[in-house]
Parts: structure tokens; C-alpha cells; sequence
């Protein structure tokens, strides 16, 4: 966990400080959760011998007093549902557990266990109930049904025959409901509400007797998104809560009643009803709701921007709350949001990780745990953020508003870590239009994201649809804490369309209040866009002055980090690229990107290499075996590079055909073939600025090679079916698992393509040669799958680890990968031992092509002499019997003799199609042989 560096917080929250609170509220538990004061002695034996100090403070504190008897019994100003919201579940449950035995009145030890356990030893024990509670077990059997098959209610608890008693009763069935509701079963929960109030408490016309039981319906209503229905009942509730003994739950129902009013936007309605919760609570000695007060206060301060005062009380109701989990929690919440906004991080980023432990409402852990992973994510700390995800993950009901939760917490991952198209098809996947309690909690933030992906994928137009949504959602809301960092969104997306002169207009009006850009890196954006604004059409003295400025907001914010968060801070999102704009290096010398992970000597020194190669524009050859990762390091030299700022376009050159490659490299006009509804770009054009990235190079048809060679040459090139030539700024980076010099002397591959790509030379180790990364790296993949199952990581057994080390690894990265998430999946327990290990990696070997041993030497020579031809006739000749053998072995069935050859299947067509006898082999007789170029010859050189 996070340690932050406050001490403010880090004081209040000490145990010293917060045990004794805890014991004080215990003791008043104890004393309101029986029907009749008991001796403080044998309230100690059942709940521990820290209840006597606990009452002592309980009695300073005026909540209870002792009787001449030593009997423990509350003042008038504790109640049971007071004492309930001030505790943690768990520890009103064990408690409630415990005094059960002490009552000697079996109806009323039934009702605590009820509140104790009201899906196990509760129920189990209501259906042999006498008494009053004999009355009530088809209520509370109806009540404690699953959902789906739950029948009609039955009629409502007949709470007068409880007399005296009817008060404490209502108050132990709404606490049996939040037990339930904060243990996942919502359903349930609700029911048994609705079943205690009857039809008349439902609308709010409920007695005094019914106490606690209203606002529990309350806050039920709100949670499910019920808002117009919760005030009716609210307006109608308060009356049957006149009484001094209601005070709590009276002014309970007053914070969720401003809970609403701020929701709607009316803030000043909120901070009326507020303001009479701080003076009547206060009035009646209830500092605990003083202490709430402070916070919707604070939150009122948060909205309107007033960041400092909002983060003052904050700490002054943390110092009211002292214990009280519930609440302490929700303050925490929020001194977190407020610190974030004050451009604190370090600080925000603790707040809302205390806070999380203590939320114990499901409506209160959904909306909580995204905002404490997007603030992991924006200092970087991704591992934090998985923990909090496989967290949230574990606990989250199958709900519209949990798997919206789940997935705006992914798409964050997904954004700090660069992975930008991951995170839109992550976001894609929650606009599945599912109706939930508070639509606006996701939609905002789910359309900032879609936003930031899109302008890091250089989707400029897209993003700019994707905006003007966004902008009415919050206009609509009326936020009014929005609209300067609206603006510099706004900004950032008209520069990227090229709209210059509403870039300019909209930064002036986010600049217009510069405090409220101090949350996140939104100063630094604005700097940025000055500076790139600047480039665009400014003086060199402007120029400077954008740069300097900008680089000023950049130190600051890492200045206010410790050393060990600043390089993940330096790589989070797309920092890279901002710190190449400003002319600084985006990565740390000696620091590899966050994707690659090893440490053997091999990793280190490929990572050295490619460093080396990103300093530089010239194009580079990557050469390994298939699964070592080449793809990534392509990325890495493009994140190291200046380039950084810039597109990285991926291209698999294999699972693209002849026919569809030049369109798909290049673009195509309008019209240029069937199907060509549009002009489209190509992936040259989507790299301008960039890097792309041509993997299986070697399996570009002749016809492709000669088009892309043209294109390297000339950094120009035409549309497929144009005869505009467009010019673009790429590197070009290639990789293949085969070795080009072969095929440029095979005839297989153009020399001059070849000595055009071949800038650079990098051989990327295969994972038999990086021992020491075998077991970090199949670790990373574990902990990678336990995230997506949400459950703890699995881990292996040293007989496991020592198989992983033995074996060769012929598929490398990709098929340690595929194991080790074969293998969490297969395992039942928490260490994967050999005995499931072993059959994957034995699969695994008989998947792979064996290594063949050296055949013995053939005279090659003495055959080109039999041969009698030229060296070229006498290559074809040999291609076309391996092919023709290779044709019979196959059934004459191409697209398997082109893989057992290891050609492309448009080399092979075009082979075949040009010899009679391929095409009979082949059964394409029929089709007619390529035509042959006419071009002109080359003059000679004088």
C-alpha cells in the first residue's frame, strides 16, 4: 500500500487515537443492541475485557451511563441505528453474535442473530421460532428467497405487538438488511425492508416505532437510481420521525436528502439542509454527524473548485470521525479527490487507498475504486492499480454498474500503459447502452478516455465527435468544475484536426483560470499546446519562451515525486511523446520500456541495442525466431525515439494477400477497385511522422517488393487507382524469422529492397538463452491472468520452476505465454506443481518442428556441372522439383505446399501459374500464366 507522505493524515489516523473511539462505540453497541441494560461485567466476558475501558469512555462521552447496579444502558442521545452506522459490518455482526446468548428471551436472541447472520444461523434458527418472532417467519423466510423465485409478500410485520421493544426490533431488521445488501444480496436486502415497513411505511407514512427502518429505504431507493421516488418518500418519512429518539436517523435522512439535492446541482438547497445537520447534531452532543456535515461541506467546496478549503474539512471531519470506519471512509474519499484536483498526487493517491478498505456499501466501492486506480495510473503505479482491480474484480456483483466499473478501471490500465486501441475496445464494450443507477458517474469519465486514445492514435476526427458528446453530458449537468479542462481538451483536439485558430481560441479560455488546470498534468498540456501553437506560427522568442515554460511544469511535476516514482511516472500514458516535443529523452538511460521485462545478460544487451538503434532514423532489420518478440521491439525503438510523439503503425506482411497489400500500404482512390466506396489511407500515410512496422517482411510478393522499395526510395508514393503522389515521413522498421540473405541469393527476395531495409541488423535472443527471465516472465503471466479472473496470482512449485528451466522453449515468449495461462487455468491449487506442467510442455514439443541434424553433403557443384545450363536455369530447376515433390506430398493443394515450403502462398501462385506442369499438378491447368513485364531494356553505362 501507498505511504503518504502526509503526516496530517497519517497522525489522525493513528491507532493510538483510533482504538480508544473504536471501544467507545463498541460499548455503545453493546449497551443499545439489548433490549435491557446488562452488567458491564458480563457484557466484558462475551465481547473481550476492553469493553470496561470502552464504557468508561462511553459514560465520559455522555452516550451512556452506568447504573448503581454496574448495569451499562444508553443516554437518550445513542441509539442502536446510530451505533450501527458507525461500526464496520463485520464487527456489528460478531458483535450482535455475541450478546445473542446473553438474552434470555429466545424471540429477542433470534432477532440478533438475525442481524448477526441472516442468510446462515438467522434463518436456520427463525424457522423454529416462537413467541413474537413466530409472527414473522414467513416475512423474513419471503424476504431471504433468491430473487427470481421469490413469491408475493406476505403481510407486513405487525411490529405493535412488540410494544416498548418495537423500536429496538426495527432497528436490528434494517440492520439484518444492511448486513445483507453489503454482503451482495441486494435483492434481499430491499425486501426485508420493504417487508417490515408494509405499504404504508413504503410511502413514507410509517410510524416512530419504525425508526431506522426509513432511512434505510432511503438510501436503498437512491442507490438504485430511484431519485424522484426517494424524495417523495423522504418528504412523507419525516413525519413519523418527530421524536428526540429519532434524532439520528432524522438527520440520516437529512444528508441523503442533500445527497440528492447536489446530485440535481443544487447546491445551494444542499448546503441548507446540511447546515441544519451540523446545527441539530450538534445540539444533541451527536459529534460523529458533526463530523459528517464537514464532509458533504467539503464536497460542496470540492465542486466549486475551492480545492484548499474542501482539503481543510476534510481533515477537520477525519478528526471528528476518529474510528468510525463508514464515514472515515467517505471523508477519505474525498480529501482524495480534493487533493488530486489540487495537484497533490502523492498525497490523493494515499487518501483514496485508506479509503477503499472502509466502503463497505457496494454503490460506494463502485464509484470509489475507479477513481483510486485512475489516480495509481496517473503516477504510473500500475501495479498498485492491478491490485485495486483484482480487488474490485473480486467483490463486484453481476451488475450493469459493476461491469461499467470494471471496465472504465481497465481502460485506465489499458491508457497508462500506452495500450491505446486495448483501451478503446475496452471502452466500445461498455456502450452497450445497460441502464444504471448513475449513468453519469461512467459516461464522463469513459468519454475522457475515448478522447485520449484517440488523439494518441493520431484518430483526430474521431476524437472530435467523441467530444462534442462529452461536451453536452457536462453542460447539461451543469459541472461546473469542468469546463477549463473542457476547454484544453477542446484545444488539444482542434490542433490535432489542424484547426489552428480554435485551438488558439479555446486555450485562451482554459487559460483563463490557471488554478483550475492544477489537477493531473492538465498545466502541462496547456504548456505543451503553447509550445506546439507557437511552432506552428510564432516568433522565436515565443518559441523559447512555450519551451521554457513548459519544461518549468514538467519539473515541477516530477520534482514533487521521490526518485524511485519518477521513471514510471515518465512512462505512464503518453509522456514519451510529450518529453520528445520538449526536446528531452523519454526514457532513462539504463530503463527499458514497462512492456519488455527481463534481466539476463542476453535481454540486457538487446535492450542496449535497441536503444542505440532508436537515437538514430535509419531503418532497421529485426532477425529472431518466431514468439521472441519482435513487434515490441519495434515499439520500444519507437518509444525511444524522437518519434515518440509520432503514429506507430503495425503491418503483418504474411496475413495480408497480393491483391489487398499495395491497397493496404499505400491506399486506394474512390472507385480504384469493386468494393472502393471511399478514399482510404494507407498504413504509409497513417505512420507520417511515426514508425512502421512491416513484420514477415519476406513474404511480400515480387510485385509488392518493387512498389515498396519505390516508396522507401522516394518517401513518396501513389494511391492505388490515384495519380496523386503523396509524400510522407516514416522510418521503416521490417522483421522477419527468416534470413533475407538467403532469400536475396535464392532469388527469393530483391537485393536492392534488401540493402534498403538493412540499415541496422538487430538479432533479437530466443528465450533458451535468457534463463534467468524464464520464471520473471511466466510470473508477470500469472499475475496478468489472475487479473483478468479477479482472484490472488498463482505461483509455481521449484519442480515446476526447474521444468520451466529445462525445457527448450522452441515457440519462446509466445508459447511461455500460452502456458503459463494454460497452466493457471488448469490448476486447482494456488501453486502449479509439475504434474500439470509437464503434459503442456511435452504437447508443446510434439507441436514443435523437430531441429534437424546436418544432412550429409551433396556435391552441389558436380550437379550444376550435369546440369550443363546456366546458374540461374539451373535455381529454377531445383525450386521447381522441391516444388513439384512437395505439390505431390500435398495432395496438389497450395496453400499446404506453400507452408511446408516456407514461401507465401502468392510466391508459390505465381511459380505455379508460370510452368505447365506446376499447373497440371496443381489442377489450375485452366488459369493462364502471368503475363510477362514489357519494360524497356536498360541502356548500358558507356
Amino acid at each position: 500500500m501507498p505511504v503518504s507522505p502526509d503526516d496530517t493524515i497519517a497522525s489522525l489516523l493513528h491507532p493510538a487515537r483510533r482504538e480508544p473511539a473504536r471501544l467507545r462505540r463498541l460499548s455503545v453497541l453493546a449497551a443499545c443492541a439489548v433490549p435491557r441494560p446488562l452488567p458491564v461485567n458480563t457484557l466484558a466476558e462475551a465481547l473481550g475485557a476492553p469493553l470496561q475501558e470502552g464504557a468508561r469512555l462511553a459514560c465520559e462521552a455522555g452516550l451512556c451511563t452506568l447504573l448503581p447496579d454496574h448495569r451499562l444502558a444508553p443516554t437518550r442521545a445513542a441509539t442502536l441505528d446510530m451505533a450501527v452506522n458507525l461500526l464496520e459490518v463485520p464487527e456489528v455482526r460478531e458483535t450482535c453474535a455475541r450478546l445473542a446468548p446473553l438474552l434470555e428471551a429466545p424471540d429477542e436472541a433470534l432477532l440478533l442473530m438475525l442481524a448477526a447472520d441472516p442468510l446462515g444461523q438467522g434463518r436456520a434458527r427463525f424457522q423454529r421460532a416462537t413467541g413474537r418472532a413466530a409472527a414473522m417467519v414467513d416475512g423474513i423466510a419471503w424476504a431471504l428467497e433468491p430473487g427470481p423465485s421469490r413469491s408475493a409478500m406476505p403481510p407486513p410485520w405487525d411490529f405493535t405487538s412488540w410494544g416498548e421493544q418495537a423500536r429496538w426490533a426495527s432497528a436490528l431488521l434494517a440492520t439484518a438488511a444492511h448486513v445483507l445488501v453489503r454482503g451482495g444480496h441486494v435483492a434481499s436486502g430491499h425486501a426485508l425492508v420493504a417487508w417490515a415497513l408494509g405499504a404504508e411505511g413504503l410511502a413514507g407514512r410509517g410510524s416512530a416505532a419504525h425508526g431506522f427502518l426509513a432511512p434505510t429505504q432511503l438510501q436503498f431507493l437512491l442507490d438504485a437510481g430511484q431519485r424522484e421516488a426517494g424524495i417523495a418518500f423522504a418528504r412523507e418519512a419525516h413525519q413519523g420521525l418527530a421524536g428526540p429518539e429519532n434524532t439520528f436517523s432524522r438527520l440520516m435522512m437529512t444528508v441523503l436528502e442533500g445527497r440528492v439535492a447536489m446530485d440535481a446541482g443544487d447546491d445551494s438547497l444542499a448546503r441548507r439542509l446540511f447546515t441544519t445537520v451540523e446545527g441539530q447534531a450538534r445540539a444533541a452532543g451527536l459529534d460523529d454527524l458533526v463530523g459528517l456535515a464537514k464532509v458533504a461541506f467539503a464536497t460542496l467546496a470540492r465542486r466549486a473548485e475551492q480545492n484548499t478549503a474542501a482539503i481543510q474539512l476534510g481533515l477537520a471531519a477525519l478528526s471528528l470521525l476518529c474510528g468510525e470506519v463508514p464515514f472515515e471512509a467517505v471523508a477519505l474519499l474525498g480529501l482524495g479527490l480534493a487533493y488530486s484536483r489540487e495537484g497533490r498526487h502523492l498525497e490523493a493517491q494515499s487518501a483514496l487507498t485508506r479509503a477503499l478498505p472502509g466502503l463497505d456499501i457496494p454503490f460506494q466501492q463502485l464509484s470509489a475504486y475507479p477513481q483510486a486506480i485512475a489516480a495509481d495510473c496517473f503516477l504510473g503505479d500500475t501495479a498498485e492499480a492491478e491490485r485495486k482491480l483484482a480487488a474490485l474484480v473480486a467483490r463486484a456483483p453481476d451488475s450493469p454498474q459493476a461491469r461499467l466499473a470494471v471496465g472504465l478501471s481497465r481502460a485506465h490500465l489499458h491508457c497508462a500503459r500506452g495500450e491505446w486501441e486495448a483501451a478503446l475496445t475496452t471502452l466500445d464494450g461498455l456502450s452497450g447502452g445497460e441502464e444504471t443507477a448513475q449513468p453519469h458517474l461512467y459516461a464522463i469519465p469513459t468519454g475522457w478516455l475515448r478522447v485520449e486514445a484517440l488523439l494518441a492514435l493520431g484518430r483526430a476526427s474521431e476524437a472530435s465527435s467523441v467530444l462534442d458528446a462529452l461536451a453536452q453530458r457536462l453542460y447539461l449537468r451543469n459541472s461546473a468544475t469542468q469546463p477549463a479542462r473542457l476547454h484544453l481538451l477542446d484545444a488539444r483536439v482542434a490542433f490535432a484536426n489542424g484547426d489552428v485558430a480554435r485551438a488558439r481560441r479555446a486555450l485562451r479560455r482554459a487559460s483563463a483560470r490557471p488554478e483550475l488546470l492544477s489537477a493531473q498534468d492538465f498545466a502541462l498540456r496547456a504548456r505543451v499546446l503553447t509550445l506546439q501553437l507557437a511552432e506552428a506560427g510564432g516568433t522565436e522568442a515565443q518559441r523559447l519562451g512555450a519551451r521554457q515554460a513548459a519544461l518549468a511544469e514538467w519539473r515541477r511535476l516530477v520534482d514533487a515525486l521521490p526518485p524511485e516514482a519518477q521513471p514510471r511516472f515518465r512512462r505512464a500514458y503518453d509522456r514519451p511523446r510529450l518529453l520528445t516535443l520538449l526536446g528531452e529523452s523519454p526514457m532513462d538511460e539504463g530503463l527499458a520500456p514497462p512492456y519488455l521485462r527481463g534481466s539476463s545478460a542476453p535481454f540486457r544487451a538487446a535492450v542496449a541495442q535497441l536503444r542505440k538503434v532508436a537515437s538514430s532514423d535509419a531503418s532497421v532489420l529485426l532477425f529472431g525466431e518466431t514468439g521472441v518478440g519482435k513487434e515490441l521491439a519495434a515499439r520500444a525503438i519507437h518509444d525511444m525515439s524522437r518519434r515518440a510523439s509520432g503514429p506507430f503503425v503495425a503491418v503483418n506482411c504474411a496475413a495480408i494477400n497480393d491483391e489487398l497489400l499495395l491497397s493496404d500500404l499505400f491506399g486506394h482512390e474512390r472507385g480504384a477497385f469493386t468494393g472502393a466506396l471511399a478514399r482510404q489511407r494507407g498504413r504509409f500515410e497513417q505512420a507520417h511522422g511515426g514508425t512502421l512496422f512491416l513484420d514477415e517482411v519476406a513474404d511480400i510478393s515480387p510485385r509488392g517488393q518493387a512498389a515498396l522499395l519505390r516508396a522507401l526510395q522516394e518517401r513518396a508514393f501513389q494511391r492505388v487507382g490515384g495519380t496523386e503522389t503523396v509524400q510522407v515521413d516514416v522510418r521503416v522498421v521490417a522483421a522477419s524469422n527468416r534470413n533475407l540473405a538467403k532469400a536475396v541469393r535464392a532469388g527469393d527476395f530483391r537485393q536492392d529492397l534488401f540493402f534498403r531495409l538493412n540499415g541496422i541488423q538487430v538479432e533479437l535472443p530466443p528465450l533458451r538463452e535468457r534463463d534467468e527471465d524464464v520464471l520473471l516472465l511466466a510470473t508477470h503471466f500469472l499475475e496478468q491472468a489472475a487479473q483478468e479472473r479477479g482472484g490472488a496470482p498463482k505461483s509455481f512449485t521449484p519442480e515446476a520452476t526447474r521444468l520451466m528451466r529445462a525445457h527448450p522453449w522452441p515457440g519462446n515468449v509466445r508459447e511461455l505465454h500460452n502456458l503459463a495461462r494454460a497452466a493457471d487455468v488448469l490448476s486447482d491449487a494456488p501453486a502449479i506443481g509439475a504434474a500439470v506442467l509437464a503434459p503442456l510442455l511435452h504437447r508443446a514439443m510434439e507441436c514443435a518442428e523437430p531441429r534437424a541434424a546436418p544432412a550429409a553433403m551433396t556435391d552441389i557443384p558436380m550437379l550444376f556441372r550435369q546440369h550443363g545450363g546456366s546458374l540461374r536455369d539451373f535455381l529454377a530447376e531445383v525450386q521447381r522439383q522441391c516444388i513439384a515433390q512437395s505439390l505431390v506430398e500435398n495432395g496438389g493443394n497450395v496453400v499446404a505446399t506453400a507452408s511446408a515450403l516456407r514461401i507465401s502462398r502468392s510466391r508459390l501462385t505465381q511459380v505455379v501459374l508460370g510452368n505447365a506442369e506446376l499447373r497440371r499438378m496443381s489442377g489450375r491447368e485452366l488459369e493462364a500464366p502471368p503475363a510477362r513485364s514489357t519494360r524497356a531494356p536498360r541502356a548500358r553505362r558507356a
